[in-house]
């Protein structure tokens, strides 16, 4: 497995970690931009890669982020 395989593994690898997402969300989601951009100045994945790699962190934010409202809202009392 070269560099940028690895490095992909490792960022798609802390995408997908469930604990840290629900237990951190913006340090995850921080972590996440990060490492994207750090790939980007080493020269492991270049500019478009870059910009989807921040799309895909984004709208995965989005998306944790809204399930969980949705299951806090789903909890009783949750919607007081």
């Amino acid at each position: 497995m070269g560099v940028k395989e690895l490095e992909l593994k490792i960022w798609n690898d802390l995408l997908e970690h469930e604990a840290r997402r629900e237990c951190a969300i913006d340090h995850w989601a921080g972590e996440l931009v990060g490492q994207a951009k750090a790939l980007q100045r080493l020269g492991v994945i270049d500019d478009e890669e870059l910009r989807e790699m921040l799309e895909y962190a984004d709208a995965a934010y989005a998306h944790v982020s809204e399930d969980l409202i949705y299951r806090d809202y789903l909890k009783p009392g949750g919607s007081e």
